[in-house]
């Protein structure tokens, strides 16, 4: 049976209510807010800055325009608030999931779960890969590290993604890095172009705001080979097992001897076994032999 993979795992723990964020305050601030608890969630604090506020019927009043109108600033709204709060969210999954995947693989806690290795527990139980295990904790880290710049989130005029965080960390390790960081920030919107991770660094150069290259976390390359050759053998012996409960499912066809009710799709099908059957004759192999 096939595996659905995903980027992430499911979040059953509730989350409690903060306070809401208005209309009337600034997308600058509101950025900054989600942003900050965000941050704070990756401490244990629970935050959610979007309370639902439904339009209440006994304000919708006025001429069947007005009252029109009204609603569909609501539905508006709502949009907006819609479209911040997946954007925040993003932002929380990264810092919450990759602080937790930093202490996983720091300590190598999967093996308390009987895995030698991060990667067979990566697929097998986080439906991800090794390799998207370290980019989300390389990400969780470069947001976390920009959202704490609080004159820096403000700035922003949707949440800052994971690109754009990676390229404003080494501004920020300089000397008034906020400082250079808005500059930097401030550059980019002024020259109209749009504000990725690509002209934050081009700007950044160009302002002589630049620092040093934030190092991939990463095993050794002895670790990482060790790793994979582990794994190869976990992939050979399930593709050993999914071949027996091939064969024995296409026994049990054989010995039922009932004709397919769609001749022309079983015929399809012995084709497809009988490819699979002569690529396995010549390849029967150990790879890397």
């Amino acid at each position: 049976m096939s595996r659905r993979r995903s980027s992430r795992t499911a979040d059953s723990t509730p989350i409690q209510a903060g306070p809401s964020i208005t209309s009337g305050v600034a997308v600058g601030d509101q950025v900054a807010e989600a942003a900050s608890n965000a941050v704070a969630l990756a401490g244990g604090m629970a935050v959610d800055s979007f309370i639902p506020t439904p339009l209440d019927p006994e304000t919708v009043t006025g001429t069947p325009a007005e009252r029109l109108a009204k609603v569909e600033a609501a539905l508006r709204a709502a949009d907006e608030h819609a479209a911040r709060s997946v954007r925040a969210a993003k932002i929380r999954w990264t810092i919450e999931s990759g602080a937790a995947l930093k202490i996983l693989v720091d300590d190598d806690l999967y093996t308390a779960r009987g895995y030698t290795s991060l990667d067979a527990y990566a697929d097998e139980v986080l439906h991800i890969s090794r390799t998207n295990v370290y980019k989300t904790i390389e990400a969780g880290a470069a947001l976390r590290t920009v959202l704490s710049a609080r004159r820096v989130s403000k700035i922003f005029d949707t949440p800052p993604n994971a690109s754009q965080a990676r390229a404003l960390v080494p501004v920020l390790g300089l000397t008034d890095g906020e400082g250079k960081a808005v500059n930097v920030i401030t550059d980019v919107k002024a020259s109209g172009k749009k504000l990725t991770a690509a002209a934050i660094t081009a700007a950044a150069k160009r302002l002589g705001c630049t620092g040093p290259v934030i190092p991939s976390p990463a095993p050794s390359t002895d670790a990482v080979d060790a790793e994979r050759r582990a794994e190869a053998g976990r992939r050979l012996a399930a593709a050993a097992d999914a071949a027996e409960r091939v064969l024995a499912l296409y026994e049990e066809v054989l010995v039922a001897d009932i004709a397919p009710a769609d001749a022309d799709r079983a015929a399809a099908d012995l084709t497809r076994l009988a490819k699979a059957g002569r690529v396995l004759a010549k390849q029967t192999r150990i790879p890397g032999t």
